[in-house]
């Protein structure tokens, strides 16, 4: 699949269409798990050599996966285009310190966007615009070339960018092409993860600052609530409970007079409503009609 620049799903789909029978992924539907099986699978998933294995897999897995700052494979169709022309560039390269874009081109300042599916949406079209007009005033032009046309032919898309640019094969062209980022590698890294002490178990944990933001710092809900429950609360924080949030008084309901037990009374047994009540609900629906009309 990486050697054809291909998902899985889409390898799937050009083998069955050629009449190959695929292997059926899963377990046949209606397979219950019995308590043998389960037994069976914990047995051997819990071991520290299993364990081993899978993370020395996901390392050879690691080169070819998508991240948030991967090339895809329209852009690596790009790359490819762009070297046999002898034109150097960088991949995925951080503009204005803010702009990670596709390519940009080493022999002037021009920018190169493969933009996928997700381009279409009416929410991403804007961020595109914007992104592209600080760009422009910063002195880029920016190219933009749907996946469709550079899967149809990516050597034309970028013939277009040299005549448009007047662009020329380099001495000594250089492709500083980034695979992927991850922690201190990616140009909008933030420092991620930082050793925290938790203030009810004294437990030595890991997490983001922006998850810990507040002066009190715990491990878990279950050390933020051991602490909130033996926490004793304030006469005065009793009483802003009892009167609200905002500290005001409560609102106290209309006494529930004879008079409205009777009129409730009488409705629930089927009492007809007399002439005047009848009248005073016809003209305040006209009222309110009136009101709707203009």
């Amino acid at each position: 699949m990486a050697e054809y620049h291909r998902g899985k799903n889409t390898v799937r789909q050009i083998l069955r269409n050629a009449g190959v029978t695929l292997r059926p992924r899963g377990y046949p539907k209606g397979t219950e798990w019995h308590p043998e099986w389960r037994e069976a699978h914990k047995k051997g998933t819990g071991t520290p050599e299993f364990a081993e294995k899978s993370r020395k897999a996901l390392l050879n897995r690691l080169p070819s996966m998508r991240g948030p700052a991967t090339n895809t494979a329209i852009e690596q169709r790009m790359h490819d285009a762009l070297k046999k022309t002898g034109i150097g560039f960088t991949a995925q390269s951080l503009l204005l310190q803010r702009c990670l874009v596709d390519i940009e081109i080493h022999q002037a300042p021009i920018v190169i966007e493969a933009d996928g599916s997700q381009h279409t949406l009416r929410i991403q079209k804007a961020k595109d615009t914007e992104r592209d007009a600080a760009l422009t005033a910063a002195g880029y032009r920016v190219f933009r070339f749907t996946g469709s046309k550079i899967n149809a032919d990516a050597a034309k898309c970028v013939q277009y960018v040299i005549d448009a640019c007047g662009l020329v094969p380099d001495e000594a062209p250089v492709y500083d092409i980034r695979t992927r980022f991850a922690g201190p590698l990616h140009p909008l890294w933030k420092g991620g993860e930082r050793e925290f002490t938790c203030d009810h178990c004294g437990t030595a944990f890991m997490a983001k600052p922006s998850a810990r933001p507040g002066p009190t710092v715990y491990c878990g809900s279950k050390c933020y609530g051991a602490a909130k429950r033996g926490k004793t609360l304030t006469e005065e924080h009793r009483r802003k409970i009892g009167e609200g949030v905002a500290g005001k008084p409560r609102k106290q309901p209309p006494p529930f007079t004879a008079e409205h037990r009777a009129n409730l009374s009488a409705a629930l047994k089927g009492k007809p409503k007399s002439a005047e009540h009848v009248a005073n609900v016809v003209a305040a629906n006209k009222r309110r009609n009136a009101t709707r009309s203009r």
